[in-house]
């Protein structure tokens, strides 16, 4: 017969060591939504400022995703390099297009990102911008830090 400390000792042990590991993935993991909380504060500053709302893509997001993942792993500095690949990628899908690019991170969420960027004068020229598509991508590096990209189609 088992005293109620047996009993009861191998669900708490497992708790106790499951329990870390389902924080530490969703620690590491990006919610699901993030990236539409980029469009629709993007959307929402564009239509404040008179202009058309952007559309995004899959393909597009993948490619900024990329981007995000390669610098939360530290595969490439924080910043736009590879750009030029990432445009090269882009002219593939639409053949004759202008594209440009913001990247953040720090931002925990949709609407921060977006107001960090609406206070850069150059993201927020890219995102008052003649453009009619997006992409956007986030990663989480192994401290907790979600990486932005997002990409900019006519």
């Amino acid at each position: 017969m088992l005293n109620s400390s047996t009993r009861y000792s191998r669900p708490i042990l497992f708790l106790l060591l499951i329990a870390p590991l389902v924080l530490l993935n969703s620690f590491r993991t990006v919610p699901d939504n993030l990236d539409n909380d980029v469009l629709r504060y993007t959307n929402k500053f564009r239509r404040e400022n008179g202009l058309s709302a952007l559309t995004m893509r899959d393909d597009l997001n993948a490619i900024a995703r990329k981007h995000s993942e390669d610098m939360a792993k530290g595969r490439c500095s924080f910043g736009h390099s590879g750009f030029d690949q990432r445009y090269n990628k882009v002219k593939k899908i639409f053949k004759t297009c202008y594209a440009a690019e913001n990247v953040a991170y720090g931002a925990r969420t949709g609407r921060d990102v977006v107001e960090q960027w609406e206070n850069s004068s150059a993201h927020r020229r890219n995102l008052l911008g003649d453009y009619s598509y997006t992409g956007i991508g986030t990663a989480r590096d192994a401290r907790g830090r979600i990486y932005y990209t997002q990409i900019l189609v006519n």
